[in-house]
């Protein structure tokens, strides 16, 4: 036997380790959470420009297979998307959504050849909890073809989009 022979303990964690080891997740998770609801907010507009975007793009091509006039409608209150020429109506869920329109274009209608008969529409979709997550969709009169980006401005209540803000 040893003289020197050292004591084996399986004692656990003591308190203090345990403390700090929980303190130092909850700062962690303290400075992670808002950096994780902007990244699913900035998805979830993402999402619904796709909505959007899909939903004239198709009703686009049903006017240009069919050679004649397409039009859809674009509802802000309820925020849906539907019309004769769509092959199913677009939802966006109303709590989490906010589909703006400049007031001039409803309905949306599409000419046999694709191009858009009337003023150029501007959809701006963003959540309406208040971040600044803000997407636009543009389609050109004259072509038809469409573009899309961030929209810049905040929106006021009852005031329209405005071109320049959409880049």
């Amino acid at each position: 036997m040893s003289l020197y022979a050292a004591r084996k303990s399986n004692s656990g964690f003591t308190l203090i380790e345990m403390l700090v080891t929980i303190i130092i997740i909850g700062v962690i998770a303290a400075i992670a959470t808002p950096n994780f609801l902007g990244l699913l907010n900035r998805n979830r507009v993402n999402q619904a420009q796709r909505q959007v975007e899909g939903a004239l793009k198709e009703a686009q091509r049903q006017a240009m297979r069919k050679g004649k006039q397409c039009s859809i409608n674009v509802n802000i209150t309820d925020s849906t998307i539907s019309g004769g020429c769509l092959l199913s109506n677009r939802e966006l869920n109303t709590d989490s959504y906010k589909i703006q329109l400049n007031s001039t274009t409803t309905p949306i209608t599409f000419s046999g050849k694709g191009n858009i008969t009337g003023a150029t529409p501007l959809l701006v979709v963003s959540i309406p909890n208040g971040t600044d997550s803000r997407k636009c969709v543009v389609i050109d009169s004259l072509l038809g073809s469409q573009r899309s980006g961030d929209y810049s401005e905040a929106i006021a209540a009852g005031a329209t989009p405005v071109y320049a803000n959409c880049q």
